[in-house]
């Protein structure tokens, strides 16, 4: 994978979960089980303790701040490790010249590329990191 698609979808996707699990401690919103429980859910707009801006939009959630703001969708089983080029770019835009792609012809090409070469691959309208199978019996087998 291109070391700027790695390094951007690792940012996004961390900060996806940094933020969720915020979300959870400070609005007690439960894990999802699927894209529709959450569309479902009842949640509304509010402020998290550092002041982000939070609000629920279909199937996702849009957290808007100065610093870690992202906006993202569960997936069909609930998942918050997904990403698109559209949410990718604008992760990009907002990230303070971090991430080097942040246009989203760019972006997409290399999503596509990333998906040919199978390191990740697509689920319904998102996109998800490949997991490594048998990475942990192969450590396990090496200690």
């Amino acid at each position: 994978m291109q070391p700027e698609l790695q390094s951007l979808i690792g940012d996004f996707v961390a900060t996806v979960a940094q933020r969720f699990a915020q979300l959870q401690r400070e609005v007690g919103v439960a894990t999802p089980t699927s894209s529709t429980a959450w569309a479902t859910n009842g949640l509304k707009k509010g402020t998290l303790s550092d002041g982000a801006i939070y609000s629920k939009h279909g199937v996702g959630c849009l957290i808007e701040a100065s610093e870690k703001g992202v906006d993202f969708d569960f997936g069909d089983c609930g998942e918050i490790d997904g990403f698109d080029a559209w949410r990718l770019l604008q992760f990009a835009e907002i990230s303070n010249g971090q991430h080097a792609a942040t246009d989203k012809k760019k972006i997409q090409a290399l999503l596509d590329s990333a998906l040919a070469a199978g390191e990740i691959e697509k689920r319904g309208s998102l996109y998800y990191l490949r997991k490594k199978r048998n990475s942990f019996r192969l450590e396990a087998r090496q200690k």
